[in-house]
Parts: C-alpha cells; structure tokens; sequence
C-alpha cells in the first residue's frame, strides 16, 4: 500500500490518500474501536495522589515520545495508558483522527503524528498539563485486499504484539517531508498521556476500602464492571460489582486474602472474566484479550489493591474528545479506569523502610531497601505524600531527600522487563549498589559508606567479566555505584567511564547476547541514560570536564568511530551547557534520530 501527500491542510490537519482509495465522504463501512487505561493512585484517604508518570516497561523504539524532561512531569496526577484505535473496513479509505486531552498532555505515540500540541520545544519550565492534542492522517487498508505491509520489528516477548493479534485494517502513514523516513504501518493507532484530570470514581482505604462515583454531571446511569483486585505474595483475590450508582458508595470492598489463590488461576478466572466484560461493552473478542494479556502482569500479578471498572463512552468522549473524518459508522470507545490503592498498611510498611535507612544495622537497611523497590513506579507519589503528611520528622525529611535521588527519578521501574513486563530478578550485590548510591544522594554519608565498602570488598574477591558479557553489566554497574556511594568521586569517573565504554558496544552489536532484554534496544536509548548523567555530574564534582572533553575529543580525532568517546563527550556537553556540540554527537551516535526529529519540527508550530 502507498499513500500520497496531498495539498494544503485541510479538515483537522491535512488529507493523506491511498492509492484506489474510496473518497472521504463513502464511510458507511467504516468501524473504528478503542480501548486503553487511565490510571492514579490514591492515599489511604481517598486524595488523589501526584508524581504518576513512571513507566512499567519500555516501549518499542520506534515509538515517537516528547523529550525526557518533558516525560518527567512531577505534578501529573493521571497516566493515560496505551490507548489503541483499530479500524475496521472494506476498501481502502482515507481516514484523519484528532484526539484533544483538555486535562493533560499527549507525551507518546505511533505512528508518526501530523501535529501535537501543546509544542515539544517549550523551554525555561516544565509544559503545563492541559489542552493535549494530537492528529494523524493515515491509510487504511484492509487485510487480504492488498499485499501486507511488514511492520516494524519487536521482540518476540514485547507486550506491543498482544495489539496487534486483531483482525483490524493496515494503519500506515507516508513520510511527510519524503526525508523524514520510511512509511511506517501497524494494526492500530497508539497513544499516551499524562494529565491532572479527575477520574469519575475515587478510592480509599477507610471502612474496609470505599469506592466512590462522582460524575462531575458528565454522565448518565452508572459506572460498570468494577473489579477490586487485592494481590499479595503469590496470591490474588477479587470482588466483582456489577454497577455502581452515580453519587452512591460502596465500602468494604477489598476482598479478604483468606479468599485468595494462587496468582496462576486467579489470573486466569480474572482475566477470562474481565475479558468477557469487556466483549459485552462493544469490544470484539480479539480486542478484549488483546487488552487483557497486554496488561495481565500489571492489573493481576502486581502486589497491591487496585479496582478496575469500565468507564461509560460519554464521559470518554467528554474527557478525551475524538474526531474522525470521515464519520465512522460506528465508533465504540473502551477506556477501563484503574486507581491503584496506597493502603494505611503500605503507607506505614514504607515509613518504616524510609526511617531504617539510617540504621545502623545494614541488614535493616538491605530490607528497607528491598520495601523501597518493591514500590516500582508508585514510589514517586507514596514518597510526595510521605513529605508533605508523615508525622515523624526523619521520614518525612528523607522522603524529600529521596525525591532528588537517580533512584526515584528513573522513568522506568528496575523491576521489570522492559520486554514483556515480567519482574525481573538482580544480583544481590547490584541492589546492595544501588543502595550505596541512593543512600549518598539522600545524604546518609555514613550508611553510603558501609554499604559501598561491602560491595567493593565482594567486586574485589570476583573475577570481572570479560567485555562482551552480559554479566559484565552487573559488575561493572555495581562499581560504579559503589565508587559513589564510598565517596570516591575521581573512581565514580573512572568506573562509570567503564560502563559507558561497555554500553556503547551495543550500537555495534544490536540486541545480542551482551545486553539482553534489560540492555539497549537501540541508539536512543542513551539519550537519557542515568550511567551517562552520573559521569558528567561525577566529572563535574571532581573538577574534571573540561579534562575529559580534551581527552575525549583527542580519542575521536585518533578514531572517530570510537563510540564510547562519543557517548562520554555528549553527556559532557550536555552537563557544561554546550548544546550545539552535544546536538552535533547525538546526529553521529543515532542517526536515525533524524527523521523523527524532522517529522516533529512541525508540531506545535500551527
């Protein structure tokens, strides 16, 4: 299939034309279908809680996304998560698709995107979440009416593949300039955002948990299919309500563990259950465990009290404005509301780690550690409400120490695979790493010293892995962070050095055996890698910047293909504020960069 650029904008953005495509205004064949997650986190008193921008797993690569800064948008109180639009038709068409967020921002999506505003370019502060939109204008191609596009490439494990086991149309958009890179085709339309919007049901923990509905007067009958999920060590337990009344509550609504079984079946019995929910709200049956295996490890298998309901299409069109052209014939949006639950017993449970860091005893801290990571992405809004409303004065103080830290600032969480969302295991001497550095950036000098020693002594009595080893990650990651923790700023430097050199080597070996699912998928992974952001501020500490950029610099005139020297000098350059030359790097590091930068020159410019 191959489309054409045509003319001036016109409709939302623009007209892009299939060849034999039927004229815009034939769409009574047109069936367009949606589903996604809106996801928050509330305190064990039902307020809405903010910092919920962290990811569970990575994206593909070729995904398009604002900037990481813009990523990082601390005051978002709402995650909107992988939306998909599947279109459903008999002959080609040409379809342009708006869609406004009022409440939020949109930060990812795929394919190419014809304009999204608010700008990617703002600069001097964080963009404000409100008056999000987007728009693409695309192809749509029914399967078996012409040859099949080949899709970009995924793992074989990557949650991205559930979407596409549908029997929608092609989704494919031409290059617009023809520069800025290839066509690039799926099963679907994709998209996500971050806002500080309320959703129509709130959740808290008094009264055996108590769920809520507030409409806010945007719709009309009741909220459907609520599940209240409760996992816990290996087993799982649900309360399912048919509806639940507009301005009506219900409480004692967390199920009870002695309820509970095995995470296996009960995933299954929820799962299947869901699923079914989910067909007799308008979803086809391939849509409906598309979405359920997509999100199988996040709703069921992650620790917690969550409840799960399906939000009503009027409040979705409301909250979230769609516009297609040409009018489908029949359009069935699928948004399910997840707020996730922080439990008077989870919030006592990470008041308790927060405060044994400072023990003295390192097995306190190890575990306290341990309770910390087992957060994964909620560790940003249970710590922002551990700051402003824990009643001893050492937690709530660490608790803004630890805001600041690499370790809360992540996007991803380090407990899963970025692959396929599994929790992932680490060696014990990596977390106890990680520990060293997070306790010296909270300020806890002594403790980060303990623990940095211990490591070191462990790396001593090891035989380094060779290079092009996987396992040469762990050791070489847990160096650095040692290095950190004990204070030594010149072997921070010189460690994280080392594992930059070790990283860049994937931008000549792909996804081979030497990184594996947790490494590098690609070359923009770098961008923003925390290895490379503690080696400039490791430099910076130790007076070494400019040092290192001559050095750096007389490695690439010796051999300019020298990687590694590449990816340290960027990330200098980056750190001491010399932009152009940094920009200059990045071109040669990931040149395929280009495109996309191309493709968004425009967004936010109309």
């Amino acid at each position: 299939m191959h489309c054409k650029r045509m003319g001036l904008a016109a409709a939302l953005v623009g007209t892009t034309t299939c060849l034999g495509a039927a004229p815009a205004k034939q769409s009574g064949n047109l069936t367009v279908h949606e589903w996604g997650t809106f996801l928050t986190m509330s305190g064990s008193d039902g307020v809405t809680l903010d910092g919920m921008y962290h990811e569970e797993h990575a994206l593909p690569s070729f995904v398009h996304a604002r900037s990481k800064d813009q990523l990082r948008l601390h005051s978002a109180s709402l995650k909107g998560e992988t939306p998909v639009i599947y279109f459903y038709t008999d002959r080609p068409l040409d379809v342009d698709v708006k869609v406004s967020f009022p409440g939020g921002l949109w930060t990812q999506w795929y394919p190419r995107a014809s304009f999204v505003g608010p700008g990617l370019t703002q600069t001097g502060s964080p963009p404000q979440l409100r008056n999000g939109h987007i728009a693409w204008n695309v192809c749509i191609s029914p399967p078996g009416k012409t040859r099949e596009p080949r899709l970009a490439s995924t793992a074989s494990d990557a949650l991205w593949n559930y979407a596409r086991e549908v029997d929608s149309a092609f989704v494919s958009l031409r290059a617009d300039p023809p520069n800025a890179g290839p066509i690039e085709t799926d099963r679907f339309i994709f998209y996500r955002g971050l806002g500080r919007a309320d959703l129509p049901l709130k959740l808290s923990g008094t009264n055996g948990g108590t769920i809520k509905c507030n409409y806010s007067g945007l719709l009309q009958g009741p909220l459907r299919h609520l599940f209240v999920i409760r996992v816990e060590n290996g087993r799982g337990a649900y309360r399912y309500f048919p509806s639940i009344s507009s301005g009506s509550a219900e409480i004692g609504v967390i199920p009870s563990m002695q309820e509970s079984q095995p995470i296996d079946g009960f995933t299954r019995k929820v799962g299947e259950e869901l699923a079914s929910h989910l067909v007799e709200s308008g979803l086809y049956p391939k849509e409906a465990r598309a979405m359920v295996h997509t999100w199988t490890n996040s709703y069921f298998k992650t620790d917690g009290v969550r409840v799960l309901y399906v939000l009503p299409q009027p409040w979705t069109d409301s909250f979230i404005p769609m516009e297609i052209k040409p009018k489908p014939a029949n359009l069935v949006r699928v948004m399910v509301g997840r707020a996730e639950l922080l439990t008077p017993e989870r919030e006592r449970e990470v008041e308790r780690s927060i405060k044994d860091l400072s023990s003295a005893d390192p097995a306190a801290r190890q575990s306290a550690f341990q309770g910390l990571r087992a957060q994964g992405r909620y560790i940003e809004p249970v710590l922002r409400r551990l700051s402003q409303f824990s009643q001893d004065p050492i937690v709530k103080r660490l608790s803004k120490q630890l805001l600041l830290t690499d370790f809360v600032n992540e996007l991803r969480t380090s407990l899963l695979s970025a692959a396929d969302g599994s929790r992932m295991s680490h060696k014990p001497f990596d977390v106890r790493a990680q520990l060293a550095s997070t306790l010296r950036e909270a300020g806890l000098s002594i403790e980060a010293r303990a623990e940095g020693e211990t490591v070191l002594a462990e790396l001593h009595g090891m035989s380094e892995p060779k290079m092009d080893r996987h396992e040469s990650r762990f050791y070489l990651r847990s160096a650095a962070r040692a290095m950190e923790g004990i204070g030594d700023g010149n072997g921070a430097v010189e460690a994280y050095g080392r594992l930059i050199d070790f990283g860049s080597r994937a931008l000549k070996c792909g996804n081979s055996f030497c990184h594996q699912a947790e490494g590098p998928r690609d070359a923009s992974f770098f961008r923003d890698w925390w290895a490379g952001r503690k080696y400039a501020e490791s430099a910076r500490q130790t007076g070494q910047t400019e040092k290192l950029i001559q050095a750096k610099t007389q490695a690439l005139n010796s051999n300019k293909n020298d990687r590694g020297a590449q990816l340290m000098l960027a990330y200098l350059y980056e750190a001491s504020g010399h932009t152009g030359e940094a920009a200059q790097l990045w071109a040669r590091i990931d040149p395929n960069a280009r495109g996309n930068r191309e493709s968004t020159a425009r967004i936010g410019s109309r």
